[in-house]
């Protein structure tokens, strides 16, 4: 892992010795990602906005790269987006969020006479469909609540099986649409009601609207969903390997934005609050470091092909705070 990070650094360093200069690497993130700021009557204005942006952003990326030995930094979609267009990519509404009374009185999950195998990794699991992208809408409770009832589902009937998203946006009115949520209420929304409906029936469109949903549209049913103790690692590996994917809540900082390899690890992100919510299909060890892997919801151009890993056993980032699992009927 270490060389992998001397080679990039090095590779870096090339590119700027062979001429590679700042309007190449622009003109190539903007080719790469399809990308045309240049509006008439502007005099290219917005596009040197997103210049100095995007510059400022691999300059930071570099500095990190040609430092740290534990974890990636890469350019990716965010590269150009202000700190509050990247809001528009969280989703947690912090005032759902349970009680550290609530915490402690969520009893010992059960792990006596289970095993932890040293890894698992659902990653490629036929159950789990594939990675996702919620856009510009805070709908990643929706998508957390929704992974692991599909897996859940699909562990039933021996059938993949996608459900909607949308279906949560527009119709939970407990939660908040694209103005965040909790994945809590979420399962007990769906239980409360008919079921979730089938993603093809009821596509996601990442804005809310009127809701549509009807009982003939139902792909899956909540059986039952409860957290995990807090602050408990074991627990959570055995929850995985019981249940499956679990969902999670994070604090999201600047540089898991771009986040490109490695076990991530930035202890700046260990404040007090969550605004993220994300899905927990693993965990292993790298290079002796001990990690969790989460599925995420911005797409495959994030991470590792939208997957990553988080520092296990420290509450990295709040992880191991609000670890929750639902079964299907």
């Amino acid at each position: 892992m270490k060389l992998f990070f001397i080679l990039a650094a090095f590779a870096m360093a090339v590119s700027v010795v062979n001429g590679y200069s700042d309007d190449d690497a622009w003109r190539d993130y903007k080719k790469k990602h399809k990308l045309d700021y240049n509006i008439a009557g502007d005099d290219g204005r917005r596009d040197g906005l997103r210049k100095k942006i995007f510059l400022a952003q691999r300059e930071r990326i570099n500095k990190h790269n040609s430092e740290s030995n534990n974890y990636l930094q890469a350019l990716s979609e965010f590269s150009v987006m202000t700190a509050w267009e990247k809001k528009q990519f969280l989703g947690i509404d912090s005032s759902r969020v349970p009680s550290a009374e609530f915490l402690k009185s969520i009893p010992v999950f059960n792990s006596q006479n289970r095993k932890l195998p040293p890894n698992l990794d659902y990653r490629f699991d036929r159950c789990l469909p594939a990675v996702r992208q919620q856009g510009r809408c805070g709908s990643c409770w929706a998508f957390t609540a929704i992974t692991p009832l599909e897996f859940s589902k699909c562990k039933i009937t021996g059938s993949p099986v996608m459900l909607s998203e949308q279906h949560l946006v527009d119709c939970d009115t407990s939660n908040n649409g694209c103005n965040g949520g909790w994945y809590m209420d979420a399962w007990n929304y769906l239980k409360s009601k008919s079921g979730s409906a089938k993603r093809q029936l009821y596509t996601y469109t990442g804005r809310k609207g009127a809701c549509k949903f009807k009982t003939s549209m139902v792909g899956a049913q909540v059986s039952t969903y409860g957290y995990v103790q807090s602050n408990n690692p074991a627990a959570m590996q055995s929850a995985l390997q019981r249940y499956g994917p679990l969902a999670v809540a994070i604090n999201v900082i600047n540089s898991f934005f771009s986040y490109g390899g490695g076990v991530y690890d930035d202890p700046a992100c260990d404040g007090p609050d969550v605004n993220h919510a994300v899905v927990l299909v693993g965990y292993g060890k790298l290079n002796g470091v001990d990690f969790w892997v989460v599925r995420n919801s911005w797409g495959t151009g994030w991470g590792i092909s939208g997957y990553g890993r988080i520092l296990r056993g420290v509450n990295r980032c709040n992880i191991e705070l609000y670890p929750a699992y639902v079964q299907a009927v």
